[in-house]
């Protein structure tokens, strides 16, 4: 053994040696998981994320509450009245509360006295067509093969003809068109409703990094607008499923980016079992929202 060598195992054998050694295990440790943290993700040239087999029983809305066959009748009665005065707005808050309970048969009874007016086609207000296109899309999405979801879409549009800046009748057209599978209609529908409502667009934003504190999210107080948010970030996500390479990544980003900003301005609204509750979403919508909640930002990583 040379003088050297002897010199250096003394060394580390007294006690700063050995904390010299303990240091330099220390430093490489971490040099590692930062090396393991920091690895290149690699992502095919197409990503192969996709929701499991269609089971939508498990996003089936939840059953309203119980109701009195006279708290209907009395509700009934008061829309009714309400329309005859022609006071719509009265009319429609008893006609949505005979809809959240589950009365469809009273609110189709009441609609269409007023829907069936001798030469009322013309004078028919907006409204009334957008309650009639709710009712027939909660039979439809309830299971009752006499309706259809192109009906409902039927009376969304006129109401839409009569009120084309309407942000409730374009988000609802939304959801319709995304449930016919029409990604393209769908989109327009709920960009419409973002530039009605004033909302930043993300699509004019730059694409700089894929960190969710990176997203500018503006206060978004109007739920109409939240809807449109996460029905894009829907659009973007189906899109990106069907996409190659880097178009793919950007709609698979921007599909998280419209998730997150929904998500900080209003994540409990926007649980599942709270969604299981909106009138306005459908099964189908619930279990892609579902899986687009699931995907981790990681995904998107490049390659280095």
């Amino acid at each position: 053994m040379t003088q050297k060598h002897e010199n250096t195992v003394i060394f580390f054998n007294s006690v700063p040696g050995r904390i010299l050694s303990h240091l330099i295990a220390v430093l490489l440790t971490l040099g590692g998981v930062w090396l393991f943290q920091n690895r290149p993700v690699n992502y095919s040239k197409t990503i192969s994320l996709t929701p499991d087999p269609i089971n939508l029983e498990r996003y089936n809305k939840e059953q309203p509450i119980n109701y009195s066959a006279n708290t209907v009748e009395a509700e009934k009665k008061l829309a009714l009245e309400q329309f005859k005065k022609n006071d719509i707005q009265a009319g429609k808050k008893a006609i949505e509360s005979l809809l959240n309970r589950g009365a469809f048969l009273e609110a189709k009874e009441a609609l269409n006295i007023v829907k069936n007016r001798p030469n009322n086609n013309k004078n028919i207000d907006p409204e009334i067509y957008f309650l009639y296109g709710r009712l027939v899309w909660e039979l439809a999405q309830d299971g009752n093969r006499n309706y259809t979801v192109d009906e409902a879409l039927f009376y969304w549009e006129k109401a839409v003809d009569k009120s084309p800046d309407s942000v409730l009748y374009q988000n609802a057209i939304g959801f319709a068109y995304y449930t016919k599978g029409d990604l393209k209609k769908a989109y327009d529908a709920w960009f419409k409703v973002l530039k009605l409502s004033g909302e930043i667009l993300p699509e004019i934003e730059p694409l700089h990094n894929i960190s969710t504190e990176s997203i500018t999210t503006p206060e978004v107080e109007q739920k109409d607008a939240l809807n449109a948010y996460a029905g894009i970030g829907l659009v973007m996500m189906k899109s990106a499923q069907t996409s190659e390479g880097n178009e793919q990544r950007e709609r698979w980003l921007r599909a998280l980016q419209y998730r997150t900003k929904v998500m900080k301005e209003a994540a409990r609204e926007y649980d599942i079992p709270q969604l299981r509750q909106n009138w306005l979403w459908p099964r189908v919508a619930l279990r892609d929202w579902d899986f687009l909640m699931r995907i981790d930002w990681n995904i998107l990583r490049k390659k280095r």
